[in-house]
């Protein structure tokens, strides 16, 4: 199991529980960089409480119920509808990696950028899979 997918099995089963019990169960220091993009899709809830000790606040976890987070690390797929306006051609798709790890993928009508761990959770992907074998079954040579 990925550090992702214990951090959100242990707070599955402990709804609230703080970053220190987080941690302390999981054995993961810094438990919120192994979460953050669920975090900012909303599929994992950060509330900020007092700590017991007093002082500054800390941050319990839970998951949103409307909104999981897919625990399988699969990229989840969407069907949209078509725009109307004509198809942009291949010379309007661009793609752009950044010495930083930033990669700006454009297909003349839409960007998408991902920061350089996204970056890098896509080139896992996209090794996993033989990208010839899907071509050629959706009939592109």
């Amino acid at each position: 199991m990925t550090n992702k997918q214990t951090l959100i099995a242990a707070i599955k089963a402990k709804p609230g529980i703080r970053t220190p019990e987080l941690a302390d169960e999981t054995g993961i220091d810094n438990p919120r960089s192994y979460i953050a993009l669920e975090i900012d899709r909303g599929e994992i809830l950060v509330e900020k409480v007092a700590s017991e000790l007093g002082g500054r606040q800390i941050n319990t976890y839970r998951i949103n119920p409307d909104n999981p987070p897919d625990e399988t690390l699969n990229p989840r797929q969407r069907v949209v509808k078509a725009r109307a306006a004509a198809p942009a051609t291949e010379a309007a798709f661009s793609a752009e990696l950044s010495s930083r790890g930033d990669l700006h993928i454009s297909d003349g009508r839409k960007t998408v950028q991902l920061s350089p761990s996204q970056t890098a959770d896509l080139i896992a992907y996209l090794d996993r899979i033989n990208v010839d074998q899907v071509m050629k079954a959706a009939g592109v040579a």
